[in-house]
């Protein structure tokens, strides 16, 4: 599926037993995203990302570099909030 380029501030990432970490949505299709967080992370990580009011979606970590990964959802994201998010953008 086709990345959509998208920078959302709002975003937040969370590890498990971790507090939120302040990220920034760079890019997002239904099944992942890109995003930028001033934090080191490690491939394979699970996490949970948040952006805005949407529902917190579950992911791992799928590669890292610098202050920048890219996250695999656990479950497609739905279309309408994909379609939500990149309007809003």
């Amino acid at each position: 599926m086709p990345r959509h380029e998208v920078t959302v501030s709002s975003a937040s990432l969370k590890r498990k037993g971790d507090h939120s970490i302040a990220a920034t949505l760079l890019d997002i299709s239904i099944y992942g995203c890109r995003i930028e967080a001033d934090a080191v992370f490690k491939e394979g990580e699970r996490v949970t990302v948040t952006v805005d009011e949407y529902a917190p979606m579950k992911a791992t970590l799928v590669w890292q570099k610098t202050k920048q990964a890219g996250c695999r959802f656990a479950d497609a994201l739905d279309t309408e909030v994909l379609r939500r998010l990149t309007l809003a953008s």
